[in-house]
């Protein structure tokens, strides 16, 4: 599936217009991760776990983005937007939400 950042599509016919697709998917950073984290920030290295797992929640929401697209029988997503948000901290570790939103639409 063709996924771009722009509203319009350079060289391609957009025939239909779906609508707008969201998906989001929230993740627990977890004690450990967290605390070793805090450790490696403190040193004034990067955190490869916590790296990891922002790649791993972005790939999921682009996934369940597509499915959505997929669903209301698009094979492109224009307008594609994704934003990452801690919640929360402290004790548990905190959270991690991806959202990520596009228009589907059929070339």
């Amino acid at each position: 599936m063709l996924i771009v950042t722009t509203p319009t599509l350079d060289g391609k016919t957009i025939s239909h217009y779906h609508g707008t697709v969201f998906s989001q998917v929230v993740a627990g950073f977890g004690v450990g991760r967290s605390f070793f984290g805090s450790l490696r920030s403190f040193a004034g290295g990067r955190s490869e776990s916590h790296e990891e797992l922002v790649a791993s929640i972005r790939e999921q929401a682009i996934g369940d983005l597509i499915k959505e697209a997929q669903k209301v029988g698009a094979n492109a997503i224009v307008g594609f937007s994704i934003d990452l948000e801690m919640i929360g901290s402290g004790s548990d570790g905190g959270l991690l939400k991806a959202h990520a939103t596009g228009t589907a639409v059929t070339i």
